[in-house]
């Protein structure tokens, strides 16, 4: 791909304030990846990459070539004009700005005659809903919603939590209780809520069917049109006195326990 292959040396150079406003999310359709292996893994992924910036710090020509030939705007950076435009605290001498990726419903549902989607329900913390994603993908969930009032998913620090995993697992933010609940009627999919009070344990549920799998932050929990029209309402046991758990941990013994049935 012909590209614009520039040298970027001045600290005021707008390019900065691209890559700084994508890391904050203010920059429409576009989502940033740092580091050697996040932005390898966004190549391998098949993303389309916007704009990228390396510096002298990067050692991997491999990944640099790839870089030229992926991407019409490559700029070349000292490493301190690198570390302007960088949300890390220690650059790798990498960064690019790639085409967030638009999904549409059928996405979620994957090529499964039993889907299973992961509901992310006020996951505020953008570490804990990339972690989230990581074991959504880990455990073979055929997509996630992450709903309206959470993190997003496509911020930096989510990015880099899911350790590439949004590059890959198809991701629809932004519903609201009411559109969680057309979602699951519109393609025929069981409710099922993680709740420290359900009436059942997470394995004496049938988890092989179609479902989407609601999952709440320890602090705001799942909306209660959601806990209302569950199909089922499960609590993972805990030894006392834990009375609660991180919920990227709570959705992994819940997914992988899913898995363990649909083998």
């Amino acid at each position: 791909m012909p590209n614009d292959r520039r040298e970027l040396t001045s600290a005021k150079n707008p390019a900065i304030q691209r890559f700084r406003a994508a890391a904050a999310g203010e920059l429409e359709g576009v989502l940033l990846a740092e580091g050697v292996r996040l932005v390898a893994e966004a190549l391998d992924a098949g993303m389309q990459v916007v704009e990228a910036a390396v510096s002298p710090r990067l050692t991997d020509t491999a990944l640099r070539d790839r870089l030229q030939r992926s991407t019409r705007s490559f700029l070349e950076c000292t490493d301190d004009v690198l570390a302007r435009l960088s949300a890390l605290e220690s650059p790798q001498g990498v960064a690019v700005l790639l085409q967030k990726p638009v999904r549409e419903d059928r996405a979620l549902l994957g090529e499964t005659l039993a889907p299973l989607v992961v509901v992310a329900a006020g996951v505020r913390d953008p570490g804990n809903l990339g972690s989230l994603l990581r074991t959504a993908e880990a455990a073979g969930a055929s997509g996630c919603i992450t709903m309206k009032g959470g993190a997003d998913p496509f911020r930096d620090k989510a990015v880099r939590g899911s350790m590439g995993s949004i590059f890959r697992l198809p991701v629809l933010h932004g519903l609201d209780a009411v559109g969680v609940l057309e979602f699951a009627k519109r393609h025929r999919l069981q409710l099922v809520v993680a709740d420290g009070g359900g009436e059942k344990l997470h394995t004496q549920v049938d988890l092989k069917k179609p479902l989407l799998l609601v999952v709440g932050a320890e602090a705001a929990g799942v909306p209660k049109e959601l806990l209302a029209a569950a199909t089922a309402r499960v609590r993972i046991p805990l030894q006392a006195p834990v009375d609660s758990l991180n919920v990227a941990v709570a959705a992994g013994v819940l997914l992988f326990e899913a898995k363990r049935q649909r083998v």
